[in-house]
């Protein structure tokens, strides 16, 4: 068996960072209000209120007060303490995969294209379940036709996404159970 078909790859995959100009967004063309959001350094809006099915913010251009949606989509980037410090402007293809669509490449997608669509297919010949068969099989199909270096950024900002969200759900579960314990010893 070939070890190196199951090596992670894709922390070597550079993802476009944004920087953050300005949070909070002037919104509002006769009444003029500030939005939850950010403003990025190359020019592009992000609204809290304006995420996709899959928690990606959507991409926007602020034009006097109006904001115009974009097809990119965005993830944060978080420090330690999970304060976003920038914006990931993810691959142009993720808007085509549903959410378990999603966690499949996530799951699977560690190094290339070809290891990711030979390992979906193996779940989709093994697994009976009518809908895990179709998370699978949407997600290697829609895969197919993407090029190999193009499908390798969309699975390292997947890896990045999910990894991010994940570690942000431990810090928050982290800080509840010290405020929890904070309040039993007050006790």
């Amino acid at each position: 068996m070939d070890d190196s078909r199951y090596a992670m790859t894709l922390d070597e995959v550079s993802g476009e960072i944004i920087a953050i100009q300005q949070r909070g967004v002037p919104c509002g063309l006769t009444q003029s209000r500030i939005e939850e959001g950010y403003l990025l350094q190359d020019g592009t809006t992000l609204l809290e209120s304006e995420k996709d099915e899959n928690g990606f913010y959507i991409g926007g251009a602020g034009m006097d007060g109006m904001y115009l949606r974009t097809p990119q989509r965005y993830e944060p980037v978080r420090n330690d303490s999970g304060k976003i410090t920038a914006f990931r402007l993810m691959s142009s293809y993720l808007a085509r995969f549903n959410s378990q669509e999603l966690e499949a490449i996530f799951q699977y997608g560690l190094n290339t294209k070809e290891n990711l669509l030979h390992d979906l297919e193996t779940v989709v010949q093994a697994v009976k379940q009518p809908e895990i068969r179709a998370a699978f099989s949407g997600a290697r199909d829609k895969l197919e036709p993407i090029p190999p270096e193009d499908c390798r950024r969309l699975m390292a900002d997947i890896r990045a996404a999910y990894k991010g969200r994940h570690e942000q759900s431990i810090r928050q579960r982290q800080r509840a159970a010290d405020k929890s314990r904070r309040t039993d010893m007050e006790r």
